[in-house]
């Protein structure tokens, strides 16, 4: 059944379920970028050995 045919206890817990995970996801995805990018600053901040 659909929201309109009156099932609404159940549309708002996945539709609530739905958007906790959109969250977790958006959070998860930006923290890692974010630790790509320190990881990439540091990287490049570091001489490497040079052969001479």
């Amino acid at each position: 059944m659909s929201a309109r045919n009156g099932d609404k206890s159940r549309f708002n817990r996945e539709r609530k379920q739905k958007i906790a995970r959109r969250q977790r996801t958006r959070e998860l995805l930006k923290r890692e970028a974010a630790e790509r990018k320190s990881e990439d600053g540091s990287a490049h901040a570091k001489p490497g050995p040079v052969s001479a």
